[in-house]
């Protein structure tokens, strides 16, 4: 939809940055999830930041054009063993999960015990009991542990979408972003999207 007050403050304090840092400032339309895209939206929004004083250095990407390389990617991530397809609701996860600090942590189910071959599924990423680090220059030293703390997770889902975890990656990487400014909402996406 619209550009809310939380994403004009971080479209703001990303504009900033990269101007102060001599950087290039790209605006991207995350629309990955096309059943909650209104039409017309990505026209606001960059009105909207154009009417603030921010106009992305390059043409802005949408996530809904890219659909076929996030596919190549999960291919990619397929071929080297590191997804597997996951027939579990959430319903189901909660019932026999630990909850963490973002909900239930999933406990590797489908990892071990595959889906029928007909069942809907999605496809989850393999974590490890690695401790995942990063110092963000807000908030300080960040570490998760995704295995305890949220489990595989989901990088497409069982209606067919690109989970936003694997289409922000494949975009910074594509795009050449070095710095992320984004609203502490979304600070615990990090370990996952580093991972």
């Amino acid at each position: 939809g619209p550009l809310h007050f939380g994403s004009l403050v971080a479209a703001v304090a990303s504009h900033a940055d990269a101007r102060h840092q001599h950087g290039t400032w790209l605006a991207r339309i995350d629309d990955v999830d096309q059943t909650r895209c209104r039409p017309g939206a990505e026209e606001q929004i960059l009105r909207a930041l154009q009417t603030f004083g921010m106009q992305s250095d390059q043409a802005p990407i949408s996530q809904s054009d890219r659909t076929s390389r996030y596919h190549e990617i999960l291919e990619q991530l397929d071929r080297q063993g590191h997804v597997y397809l996951c027939g579990c609701s959430r319903k189901t996860i909660a019932a026999v999960a630990n909850v963490g600090s973002e909900g239930p942590i999933y406990p590797g189910t489908c990892r071990s015990n595959p889906p029928e071959p007909k069942a809907a599924v999605a496809w989850r990423l393999s974590v490890n009991n690695d401790e995942i680090e990063f110092n963000d220059r807000v908030v300080g030293p960040i570490s998760q542990n995704l295995a305890t703390d949220i489990g595989d997770f989901v990088v497409r889902r069982i209606d067919g979408y690109s989970a936003y975890q694997l289409a922000v990656v494949v975009d910074d990487f594509d795009q050449g972003i070095t710095d992320v400014v984004r609203g502490a909402d979304l600070l615990w996406s990090t370990p996952r999207q580093i991972w």
